[in-house]
């Protein structure tokens, strides 16, 4: 204790208690621990950013090296190609149809007659055809033959001229359902 009255040269020779409680410093640990996250973060995010633009410089330069090697002609050729088949297929589907609706009235038309010209429409649903005959009966037993069809809703003799020959020939003109007579059956 100093001494009252006197003056004292030196200084006071108290000192000063520090008690270090724990976890006094943790916001500064959570500090920079956060920073060293969000570091670790920024850097992995642009080690992932470059490795990005790395893939999407070889993806450009694969895409250059297959845009030069393309042989346009061929490519124009093939196009070309591909219209033609598109246009050739529904003629060929057609084909399939009609050979099939040909052989069907093949099949009902008697073997004593025979046909020398055909038209047919197939929006319309009709048939024209002009044929030959032996007698009136085969041209009867033809109708009869065309009427037992379920695809044949009408049938037209326009008219019937006899030729020198004996032979008689005919104008016919067959209206069919051609959901029922153009049917493609596997």
């Amino acid at each position: 204790m100093p001494e009252q009255g006197l003056i004292q040269l030196l200084p006071e020779t108290r000192r000063k208690l520090e008690i270090k409680l724990p976890g006094e410093n943790r916001p500064v640990y959570l500090a920079t621990g956060f920073l060293v996250l969000v570091f670790l973060v920024f850097g992995g995010l642009k080690i992932y950013s470059s490795s990005l633009k790395n893939n999407l410089k070889s993806l450009d330069q694969e895409a250059v090296a297959l845009e030069t090697s393309r042989d346009r002609a061929f490519e124009s050729e093939l196009l070309v190609l591909n219209k033609r088949f598109a246009l050739s297929s529904g003629l060929i589907n057609e084909h399939i149809i009609w050979s099939g609706a040909l052989s069907k009235l093949q099949n009902l038309m008697p073997k004593q007659s025979q046909m020398d010209t055909f038209f047919a429409d197939s929006q319309a649903g009709k048939i024209e055809l002009k044929g030959r005959a032996v007698s009136y009966t085969v041209i009867a037993q033809q109708i009869a033959s065309f009427l037992t069809d379920e695809a044949v809703a009408d049938i037209e003799l326009n008219k019937i001229n006899s030729l020198s020959s004996g032979v008689l020939e005919y104008d016919m003109k067959i209206v069919f359902d051609k959901n029922k007579f153009l049917v493609f059956k596997k």
